[in-house]
């Protein structure tokens, strides 16, 4: 007991350098904040300015849907027109590269709100537009003054920065929780709105800026440092230095480190998996060893499913690594059921069913409650429940039926060892001599010792299947992760592997103290193992999580020909 409550101290310890160290750079407040908003097709707005050579122009959009027409003129004459597609706090930029006198911007859409525009002579100068004459050419219906798009300058220099743009699935995921805080239509019902409501808790402590949608996740990935640990003393009693190792193994995987920086739903499927795994875990041992009263142990029961609804309620792919913990988690409610010889175990067998079923639903459906009773389609009180029916209707729809390519996605043998990569974001505004990019990736190291383990657990559980429950169920979670996906037609991506990880870096921990050897020496490879997930973080964080470097630098990071970022 001593040791394990020292590795969940050291556990939490970890977890809070790895929150300290991310939370300073995962995104800013420091945004343009007034904007002006066209509320009618067509509005044109005009910005007169000296002559002068812009090389780049830039806008920064908030919330809304639709697009700009850019012109540049000189002497009245368009030297050269761009569309700029609005996305949900995104920065944009179009190269200019000639003398201007002129700048009109032409609406499509009664949706969209502009911030800030922007335009620089070089890298280094901007030219100031907040002494831009400004004038609405055409359109009445509009909100804020047309001088807010000039107002904030100084937010501009590195507006395409991740650290105040949205990027890749951000401009669903959190345009989705700013809905849902502000009580609009959610856009993203593609998937369950659970991590989306978790997301808006950021919005709501520190605004509507990249920092308030990525906060949460970050939280919830620190936490998960140390659920990780509880997981893996749940499944066996783990050595002192492999239990540190478990937690650090996670602390430095490349795409936890990606996708906790960001705002998506995969960092929470991630956090309710391995709950829910820990109570069926806590369960199944209780059952075994009889540690607990029967309705304490009842409680922890239902835990499991209602952990696992919340997973579900996050992303419908959470549900893959939890059907072998979930399925026996009910095989021992049955056994235990029919071993105290009660006459009527099948009755006792359906109730236990049905209420494990509704452990399981109620928590996802709570999710959906407020968004059906704020926009139902159909009349209350009846939509409550075919509004509902119907959401989920729309999820097996669009997944079933998508049908889309991207150059990024990958299949699932592709992930084993991060052989494709998905490049998420690249700052276009920096010198060709710098580079700012985030790619979600594994380490192939380190995977691949997982893979390894894995076979080797599984040879290890094949000799005494009788005593090696804890093996077959690593096993089992980590080859339901990914089975799906192999009949899975829709497109994929790398991120699809992420809920598998847990279980590969378990496995890796657990082959560490099965094998024959001394403590001592134990204790070295769990430590050498850690020691090299770490010092493979610091080598590639650059490109994982956005930080500018030299260009030549992320050049040497692409060991592979298929590592494109």
């Amino acid at each position: 007991m001593q040791n394990k409550n020292s590795l969940i101290i050291f556990a939490i310890l970890i977890a809070t350098i790895y929150f300290t160290l991310q939370v300073i750079t995962i995104g800013s407040r420091d945004i343009p904040v007034t904007y002006w908003a066209p509320k009618e097709e067509g509005c044109i707005i005009e910005i007169s300015i000296a002559k002068e050579f812009i090389k780049d122009f830039f806008a920064y959009f908030g919330y809304g849907d639709g697009k700009i027409d850019v012109q540049f003129l000189k002497d009245n004459s368009i030297i050269l027109q761009q569309s700029v597609q609005a996305a949900f706090y995104q920065g944009k930029i179009v190269p200019v590269n000639n003398i201007v006198d002129k700048i009109i911007i032409v609406t499509h859409g009664n949706n969209i709100e502009i911030k800030e525009i922007a335009a620089r002579k070089d890298y280094k100068n901007f030219l100031n537009l907040s002494k831009a004459v400004i004038n609405i050419l055409k359109g009445s219906k509009y909100i804020g003054n047309p001088n807010n798009i000039v107002d904030e300058q100084s937010k501009m220099r590195t507006i395409l920065n991740y650290r105040y743009s949205s990027y890749f699935d951000e401009i669903y995921h959190a345009r989705t929780a700013y809905e849902l805080l502000k009580g609009l239509p959610p856009y993203d019902l593609v998937h369950p709105p659970l991590g989306k409501w978790l997301i808006s808790i950021g919005m709501a402590i520190w605004g509507v800026n990249p920092f308030g949608w990525r906060f949460v996740n970050l939280i919830f990935g620190s936490i998960v440092l140390v659920l990780i640990l509880i997981l893996l003393t749940k499944l066996y009693k783990p050595s002192f230095w492999c239990g540190i190792a478990i937690t650090i193994l996670l602390a430095s995987d490349f795409l936890h480190n990606s996708l906790s920086r960001t705002a998506n739903i995969d960092t929470f499927s991630l956090f309710f998996v391995i709950l829910c795994s820990i109570f069926g875990m806590s369960y199944i041992n209780n059952i075994r060893h009889m540690r607990e009263k029967l309705d304490r142990t009842d409680m922890v029961y239902f835990l499991t499913f209602s952990a696992g609804g919340l997973a579900f309620a996050c992303k419908w792919n959470a549900l893959y690594p939890i059907i072998p913990v979930l399925t026996i988690s009910f095989g021992y409610k049955l056994y235990n059921i029919i071993k105290n010889n009660n006459k009527s175990w099948i009755l006792k067998t359906v109730k236990q069913g049905v209420l494990s079923i509704l452990a399981f639903t109620i928590p996802y459906y709570l999710t959906y409650l407020p968004i059906i009773i704020k926009y139902p389609y159909y009349n209350l009180p009846w939509a409550i429940i075919t509004d509902f029916i119907m959401l989920q209707k729309h999820i097996w729809k669009y997944h079933s039926t998508l049908v889309a390519t991207h150059p990024f996605s990958s299949e699932w043998y592709q992930w084993l060892l991060s052989t494709k990569p998905l490049w998420a974001y690249y700052d276009n505004s920096l010198p060709t001599n710098l580079r700012s990019t985030i790619a979600y990736l594994g380490n192939p190291v380190m995977w691949g010792l997982g893979l390894l383990a894995m076979v080797y657990l599984l040879v290890v559980a094949a000799k005494n299947p009788k005593n090696n429950l804890s093996l077959f169920i690593v096993i089992a979670s980590y080859v339901s992760s990914i089975v799906p996906w192999i009949f899975i037609s829709r497109i994929k991506f790398i991120y699809h592997y992420y809920l598998a990880l847990p279980w590969l870096y378990i496995a890796v921990v657990m082959v560490i103290d099965n094998l024959n050897l001394k403590q001592s020496l134990k204790k070295k490879v769990a430590i050498i193992l850690s020691v090299l997930g770490l010092i493979m973080l610091v080598i590639f964080y650059p490109a994982v999580s956005g930080l500018t470097v030299s260009a030549k630098y992320i050049e040497l990071l692409r060991i592979m020909k298929s590592w494109i970022f």
